[in-house]
């Protein structure tokens, strides 16, 4: 795998690093990573509990700047939305970690739709590594 200072990112947050993912949901089941290259620098993905799934991250980050993450759904009717959750070890030297929580239109946590191709989160998280953690 490539260092991820080699990929270069342009915008107004200094010494940004923007890590993208994507997600295969499965109901209460286990989530899996898509293959590579939609998720290089995360470790890992688990489902925590009913709606909610965390991120592992490669690398140590300094600030967290946004989580920004999309809920793709195979079919109408299926009221579940993508919402950024806690954010852990930023500024530490311990890699990153980050919930992404599964909502409804009442903003309860609820489990996506059974497997799917089009059932998936996706999405970006932002850093901002102004000094080394």
């Amino acid at each position: 795998m490539a260092d991820y200072s080699t990929y270069p990112v342009q915008g107004n947050v200094p010494h940004c690093k923007v890590v993208a993912f994507k997600i295969t949901l499965d109901g209460a089941n286990a989530p899996t990573l898509a293959a590579s290259p939609d998720n290089l620098f995360i470790a890992s993905v688990a489902r925590q509990s009913q709606g909610i799934f965390r991120l592992t991250l490669t690398h140590a980050y300094k600030t967290h700047v946004a989580t920004i993450p999309n809920h793709n759904v195979n079919a109408t009717g299926q009221a579940r939305f993508a919402q950024g959750g806690p954010v852990a070890n930023v500024g530490t030297s311990t890699p990153v970690t980050v919930d992404i929580l599964i909502v409804d239109g009442s903003g309860n946590v609820q489990d996506p739709a059974a497997a799917n191709a089009n059932n998936f989160l996706s999405g970006v998280i932002i850093f901002a590594d102004t000094a080394a953690v």
